[in-house]
């Protein structure tokens, strides 16, 4: 008896082990978050169908699943094999903390290299991560693992090198990547929006980052998140990328009062 109840909770906090292992692994990229969800709204139609006797609708469901599989393999092998390496890390990504002064310098070199952009009508598109993974996107692209510094964002986008002609990612305190490429939103769009603003409003409605717009033809600022596009005043820059970023929110009373 102690021995079978033994052998049920092992059972049961294996299969809760494996669970949250995967949610915590799917819920960092947004298309193995939405695969998640298709997957479980189909388990749930089946455990309908079969309670109510629906035979038609239980036979399709069980088509589905019986061809998903291979399906599902096929199409994002590229996010399984992701999985698969990321279960056979034996090291944790240590989140670096980044002290107030190291904050303040950061968004004056952010803010320098953007108003200069803006000013000199010179077109960008600059990506930063936050909660969900955006390497799927900065494999796409040139790999620079640099410093934020004004001057390297101004030679990154300068219509002289080769990657002026996509995004730059940001990943915490560094530059993960130049021209890296995204794909452009479906919706209807002012003919006054190009391909970086469409580029800009795609990412946005399949991760949660936050991309910076510079447009090349007036030098309007505009910031993209959540599938919306909207446009920011110069002398507004500063606050609003420290109001989106939440740099801030776990400084102390000293990083607030930067912030005032």
């Amino acid at each position: 008896m102690v021995i079978n109840f033994l052998r049920s909770a092992i059972d049961l906090i294996a299969v809760w082990f494996i669970l949250y292992y995967l949610i915590s692994m799917f819920k960092t990229n947004m298309k193995t978050m939405q695969l998640f969800k298709g997957v479980l709204f189909i388990l749930i139609v089946k455990l309908l169908t079969s309670l109510l006797g629906l035979t038609t609708l239980n036979y399709m469901v069980d088509s589905i699943i019986n061809w998903g599989v291979l399906a599902i393999i096929i199409i994002f092998q590229p996010e399984i094999r992701t999985l698969l390496e990321k279960m056979g890390q034996t090291k944790k990504n240590i989140k670096k903390e980044i002290s107030n002064d190291e904050k303040e310098r950061l968004m004056d070199e952010l803010v320098d290299a953007i108003s200069t952009l803006a000013k000199e009508q010179t077109g960008a598109l600059i990506t930063f991560e936050r909660t969900q993974s955006m390497i799927d996107y900065i494999n796409t692209g040139t790999k620079i693992n640099a410093d934020i510094r004004s001057e390297l964002f101004l030679t990154i986008f300068w219509e002289g090198t080769p990657l002026h002609d996509g995004a730059t990612i940001i990943q915490g305190d560094r530059v993960a990547c130049a021209a890296a490429f995204y794909p452009p939103t479906n919706k209807e769009l002012s003919p006054k929006y190009g391909a970086r603003h469409r580029a800009a409003i795609g990412i946005s409605e399949i991760t949660d980052s936050l991309t910076v717009v510079v447009s090349e033809e007036t030098g309007t600022i505009s910031f993209a998140s959540n599938g919306e596009l909207r446009k920011i005043p110069l002398k507004e820059l500063r606050a609003s990328l420290v109001n989106e970023l939440q740099w801030y929110k776990s400084s102390d009373e000293g990083g607030q009062a930067h912030e005032s």
